[in-house]
């Protein structure tokens, strides 16, 4: 019961970051253009949002998608091969993600630890200062993250001989 309230929690808190990255991301968007055309004025901030947000959703996405099995599908040939095959296949794809989302993993603690030490080239108005890119590739490391705890939880459906209709062989 605590695993499956924690699950829903970190999938929640997935979800939550998504949706703010495209509700700021819209309303980047929206502020930019009507500062452009209506007020003929541009604000170099809001580049720095877009980024940011970009950034965000794209990992974040990526990471709803591991946990949805919407990612990463190989299916060619999968109408034509026996079940026990389409079950190796499953599993040879299922340990290539998971290498490839662990190597994710690793870059992302180094981008993150990289990033501690960047500035924004973009000066920010209201900042005395120029903040570190650490939020931007926070998200690297944050999405690589919940890629590893989803993709281990899809783990169970790709191991499980019942769920697959193998218990009979």
């Amino acid at each position: 019961m605590l695993i499956k309230r924690f699950n829903k929690h970190f999938v929640n808190i997935a979800e939550v970051i998504g949706v703010l990255s495209i509700i700021a991301l819209a309303l980047a968007l929206f502020s930019g253009v009507i500062a452009r055309y209506v007020f003929s004025i541009s604000i170099p901030e809001i580049e720095v949002v877009r980024k940011l947000c970009v950034t965000w959703l794209v990992f974040i996405g990526s990471a709803l998608a591991i946990k949805d099995k919407q990612h990463l599908e190989v299916d060619i040939f999968s109408e034509y091969m026996s079940k026990a095959s389409a079950r190796i296949k499953d599993i040879v794809v299922w340990a290539l993600t998971l290498f490839a989302v662990v190597i994710l993993l690793f870059i992302g603690i180094a981008a993150f630890q990289a990033g501690l030490d960047r500035r924004e080239l973009v000066p920010i108005s209201f900042l005395s200062f120029r903040p570190s890119l650490t939020y931007y590739y926070a998200a690297l490391l944050f999405g690589a993250i919940f890629m590893l705890y989803f993709h281990l939880l899809n783990a169970k459906k790709v191991f499980s001989k019942v769920e697959r209709g193998l218990d009979d062989e």
